[in-house]
This record gives structure tokens, C-alpha cells and sequence, in this order.
């Protein structure tokens, strides 16, 4: 091939990868999982357009040396590596907008390797809306540079307008970026993490670490990260005192009525535990059944979860204790609330629309071995919950004669207000309301429509309930943890400390419980203390609960307590400070925990949702470090 014709095919493969930059970028301007493109200074823009440049000269590279390969297939097929940054870019969008992690984090890592399997359960038709789209975009993309490489082959006077124009828009980029690079860098990430899904580099993980002017902040979303002064703690005296601490709860026993007073008659106990159920969809219109039972017992307004997940928040509530113990077995595979109320001569039964519990882990304290009667039903939304709701009413129906059976506990478990929530036609009342294979992630502009059909959802299931809240039992009934609709930017749960998804709906009703509206801080792990103390059942170590007896806890405890709340993914929990240590929008202090490794390292305060603000309170996680071995 004459030297004329490489440089005629160089130019054809540099103008193919210089389309596809500017189709990168309209990708990254345009895509609606995001804030406004138009909101972005001139700098800003040329900035987001440098970036796209520059995550494409590796590929650009590979295609040179494989033009000198193979000149011929190069320049046909160069499309496919090109293509490779804007998938690559697509994918991190819908990881960060559906998980709120970056695609390179090791969180996002740890997410896979750990928990991928078990989440294929949740598949959903609307997931491969948003893969459906990329394959769209790279096939129009593919047919693009392929027309655009006939027409230049066709009119060679076309190749050479069209490189002076790309050379000048380079020119027009390197001056923005340099613009937007000279900015203060505080001022410079801020407008960054405000249009984090817009910004490639970050989302990939790929930050330019810009030195900072003297004076100036770091950036704004590691503020508060501890890095610099470790955490120091006596190591050999804190495991001990954990293991101390294990002993001591097989030796909370439940103590048996002396003979001159006689056993007193038992209740009836069931807790009924709602899949995802976030503390607004206790109200009148939507849970009518629910609410009338909250209002005749005790309301919790303010209560979290023992972390942002199924599994954490079960646990907390079958052993009265925050979801750290999770992860130590001895404990995990003990739950206190099957040993104690068999202690006190219960009959015990589990009851659940779902039948994944062995996924993650749950196994250890939802299993046949530790009921007396264990149903669980293959995952069929409202139809399953309505089966085991059914289930549930025989357990705990009445004899004829009141001691033709034991007392008897059931715990009831609701899945239809997972996502994608299902809904029966007669409550559909919120409209307009998104299908069941609406997209996830979705923009916000489909927030209101899917935040629509969850709360259908609850209506849906809250018929089903009516009657088990009929029943005479002490009846808890709670969500498991939260959910995000992109409140804290994110969809779903399990992925952030945020509020919005460690706080539920809760109430606990009995008819010897006068109406109560408590106000303070509440959480899974005060259940069980409660519902044995509503049980009458007396105990030799009560205070091995971490959570507390509302019937019996004073104002002050309530009100100056500290607890903590445990992410799914890695090893972090906030510590949630009474409200006497919170200050601002501080929702609490984030930590690097395990009781595994005895791992204890403060990141920072964060926000309500979820994000680093400011310096980590350390004493406040000495007090509770101490609150925890006692």
C-alpha cells in the first residue's frame, strides 16, 4: 500500500474514533439517570468532553497497532473497541444510580464476589430495560461510524474538512478543561459530586488527583475521613470482653413462676414482618387495617432497622441485639427469641411468602430445626403471602377450650413490597402508577409513578392482614428495613446507612396495651425484650439485650442511647447518637467494624443520606464500645 494510502486510512480510523467521542459524549450529556446536562458551566462541559477524549485514546491505540496488522479489518471493525469506554460508562451509571457505589470501588467488588448469587432471585424484566438500551446505543453507534466511513471513502475532500474541524474542537476542549482545571479545587469537586453520573472519570473511579491551593478544602465528600490519626483501642482486653459477653447471653434463662403464685395464662404472640415497608406507608390511606391496629397500641414514629438488609434486620429481631453479633456464628445460630419462648412453654411457627432464607445466611435463625411448625412458600408475590397469611390465622386460632393447646408464637414474613411490588387491581388507587416491569434503575422522572405502586403495594397487602390483626395475640408488625426511591440517590436497599433505608414502619398491639404514640428513637432490637415483657415472661439477665423493654424503659434511656446500624455490603455500620450529641443534619458516625478481626476504624460523620460531612464523633464510639462488652 502506497504511504498516501496508510495516511488516507490512518485519517478514516482517526475521524471513526473521533465520532465515536462525540457519541460518547452526548451519552454522558443526555442519558436520564442523572441532573440536567444544561446545568453545566462551558468549562464544566469541555471538561466532561476532555474526559470522553481521553478515556478513547486507549482504544485508539489498540486500533493503530492493529491497523498496522491488519489495515483492512481495522479500519472496518475499529467501531467494536471504540464502543468498549461508552459501555464501560453506561454500565458504571446504572451500578452507581442503582447501588450508589463506583464501578472500580472494592465495595462493588465485594458486592459481586459476595453477594451475585443470591440476587439472581430478585431478577426482574424491567432490569434489562436499561441493558436493552445500551445494546441500542452501540448498534446505532456501530451502523454510524460504518455509513460515516463509506461517505468519507466516497468524498475524500469530506476526510480533510472534517479532521480541521476535529482538530479545532480539540482545541476548543483542551482550552474549557483547562478553564475548568484552574478552579479552586473545593469549588471543583463540589460541582463534580453534584453531576457525579455526568463525570466519567469519577464514576469509573478514574479521578484526577488535583493538588489543592493552600487553605483549601479537601474534597467535600471525604471530609471527615479518619486516616490520618488510627483509632486506638485495647485489642487483647475488647476480645475478651466480646467473648465474655457471648457467654453471658446463653445464661439469660427465663425464670419460672413460683408455685404459690401458679403459672399465669400466656398470650398469643406474632410478629408479622413486611418486606422493605418504609415508616410513611403507615397511614391511614394506604394501610387503614395496619394503622387502626397502631393507633388502639404503641406507634413507634421513629424506628430503624438493625441495618439495610433482610438479613440484619431479622436478626436483630429474633435476638434483641444489634446486627453486629451477625457475623459471630455462635451467636447468629442461637437466636434468643426461639430459646426463650420455648423455654416459657411456646409453641413456635414460621410462616413466609418467600422461601430463600439458606441465600443469605438466614438459616441459622429461620429454619425447621428451630420451629415447631416451619412453611415457607415458593416466591409468588401476593398469591404466596396470601397463603401463608391464611397459614398463620389457623396456627394461632383459638381452641375450644382454652387449655387444649400451649401458647404459641408465629412469625409471619410478607414479600409483595419488594421491588417490583405487587399490586391487586382493587388498590390501585395511587395512579398514575408504573407497571411491574417498570425500569431499574429508573430517572427521577419515574420516581412518583414507581413510589405510586409501592404504596399500592402496601395497600394491597394490608387488606390481606385484616383479619390476623383481628386476633387477640400481642402483635408486632414492622418492615424489615427501608427503602430508597433515589432519596439518598440510590434504588432499593442494602447498599447505604442512609435513613431512608434503615427506618420502617413499626407498631406493637395487645389488648392489654393502652394507646401510645413514642416518639423516640426505636429500633428491631427492642422488640423481643418487649414482647417477652408483654408476654410476662420474667427473665434472669434482661440487660443481655441490647435493645430495651419499651413497656418498661424509662424517657432518659430512650432519649440518650446510642445503637448501631450494619451495612449488607462491607463492614460499616453508623453509630446513631442521642440527639444531645447530633449536631446539624449529622445523622451519625460512620465505622469500619467487625467482630470477626476485631476491625474498629471512624470514617467520618455522614449525612441522612448517607454520605461523609464532617469528623467522626470517637467519643462517642469509646461510650459505645463500652455500652457493647458490659
Amino acid at each position: 500500500m502506497r504511504p498516501t494510502a496508510h495516511s488516507y486510512s490512518l485519517q478514516l480510523l482517526f475521524l471513526q474514533w473521533w465520532c465515536w467521542c462525540i457519541w460518547m459524549f452526548l451519552l454522558v450529556v443526555s442519558h436520564p439517570l442523572g441532573m440536567h446536562a444544561w446545568t453545566l458551566s462551558f468549562s464544566e462541559m469541555a471538561w466532561v468532553a476532555g474526559e470522553c477524549v481521553l478515556l478513547q485514546i486507549t482504544p485508539l491505540l489498540l486500533a493503530v497497532a492493529w491497523y498496522w496488522q491488519r489495515p483492512g479489518a481495522a479500519v472496518r471493525h475499529s467501531s467494536c473497541l471504540f464502543a468498549l469506554m461508552p459501555i464501560g460508562f453506561a454500565v458504571a451509571v446504572l451500578v452507581f444510580r442503582g447501588s450508589g457505589m463506583h464501578l472500580a470501588s472494592s465495595d462493588f467488588r465485594e458486592a459481586i464476589r459476595e453477594h451475585l448469587p443470591r440476587l439472581i432471585a430478585f431478577f426482574s424484566w424491567g432490569m434489562l430495560v436499561p441493558l436493552l438500551a445500551i445494546a441500542v446505543y452501540v448498534a446505532i453507534g456501530i451502523r454510524l461510524s460504518k455509513l460515516l466511513t463509506w461517505w468519507l471513502t466516497e468524498n475524500p475532500l469530506a476526510v480533510r474538512m472534517l479532521s480541521f474541524t476535529a482538530t479545532l474542537s480539540c482545541t476548543a476542549i483542551v482550552c474549557g478543561s483547562l478553564l475548568w482545571l484552574s478552579q479552586g479545587r473545593s469549588e471543583m469537586l463540589a460541582a463534580t459530586h453534584a453531576q457525579i453520573t455526568r463525570h466519567p472519570f469519577n464514576l469509573l473511579g478514574l479521578n484526577v488527583d488535583i493538588p489543592s491551593k493552600a487553605g483549601e478544602q479537601n474534597d467535600p465528600d471525604q471530609r471527615g475521613a479518619e486516616s490520618v490519626q488510627p483509632f486506638t483501642f485495647d485489642l487483647a482486653s475488647f476480645s475478651d470482653s466480646v467473648s465474655s459477653r457471648m457467654r453471658q447471653m446463653r445464661m439469660n434463662v427465663v425464670i419460672e413462676p413460683t408455685v404459690d403464685t401458679g403459672p399465669a395464662p400466656r398470650p398469643d404472640v406474632l410478629i408479622i414482618i413486611c418486606e422493605s415497608l418504609r415508616s410513611e406507608m403507615l397511614a391511614p390511606d394506604i394501610v387503614p387495617h395496619t394503622f387502626a391496629a397502631a393507633r388502639s397500641g404503641w406507634w413507634l414514629r421513629q424506628h430503624y432497622s438493625g441495618g439495610n438488609a433482610t438479613s440484619l434486620g431479622i436478626f436483630s429481631l429474633v435476638s434483641g441485639l444489634e446486627s453486629i453479633w451477625f457475623y459471630r456464628s455462635e451467636v447468629r445460630f442461637a437466636p434468643a427469641l426461639n430459646r426463650l419462648f420455648r423455654q416459657a412453654g411456646y409453641e413456635l411457627g414460621f410462616f413466609a411468602g418467600h422461601d430463600d432464607w439458606g441465600t443469605f445466611q438466614m438459616d441459622a435463625f429461620l429454619s425447621p430445626r428451630q420451629y415447631d411448625r416451619y412453611e415457607t412458600e415458593p416466591m409468588d408475590w401476593l398469591a404466596s403471602d396470601r397463603r401463608s397469611i391464611a397459614k398463620t390465622v389457623q396456627f394461632l386460632r383459638k381452641p375450644e377450650s382454652p387449655h387444649a393447646r400451649p401458647p404459641r408464637l408465629a412469625v409471619l414474613f410478607l414479600y409483595s413490597t419488594h421491588t417490583p411490588f405487587d399490586v391487586a387491581d382493587a388498590h390501585a388507587r395511587d395512579q398514575p402508577a408504573a407497571s411491574a416491569d417498570y425500569p431499574i434503575p429508573y430517572p427521577q422522572s419515574w420516581r412518583g409513578s414507581v413510589w405510586n405502586r409501592y404504596r399500592n403495594a402496601a395497600r394491597s397487602l394490608d387488606a390481606e392482614l385484616a383479619e390476623v390483626l383481628q386476633s387477640d395475640a400481642v402483635i408486632a408488625m414492622l418492615g424489615d428495613h427501608g427503602e430508597s426511591f433515589l432519596d439518598d440517590g440510590t434504588i432499593g436497599h442494602g447498599t447505604k446507612l442512609s435513613r431512608v433505608q434503615t427506618r420502617t414502619a413499626a407498631m406493637i398491639c395487645a389488648p392489654h396495651l393502652s394507646s401510645r404514640e413514642i416518639r423516640e428513637r426505636t429500633t428491631h432490637m427492642d422488640v423481643l425484650p418487649t414482647l417477652l415483657g408483654a408476654a410476662g415472661i420474667e427473665l434472669s439477665l434482661p440487660g443481655q439485650f441490647d435493645g430495651l423493654n419499651l413497656e418498661t424503659a424509662t424517657l432518659t434511656e430512650l432519649q440518650t442511647r446510642t445503637f448501631s446500624i450494619s451495612n449488607l455490603v462491607g463492614r460499616d455500620l453508623v453509630l446513631v447518637p442521642p440527639a444531645t450529641r447530633r449536631s446539624g443534619a449529622t445523622f451519625g458516625t460512620r465505622v469500619e467494624f467487625s467482630l470477626l478481626d476485631n476491625t474498629i476504624s471512624p470514617r467520618g460523620a455522614i449525612n441522612a443520606q448517607g454520605n461523609l460531612s464532617g469528623p467522626g464523633d470517637r467519643g462517642l464510639l469509646r461510650d459505645w464500645m463500652e455500652q457493647l462488652v458490659r
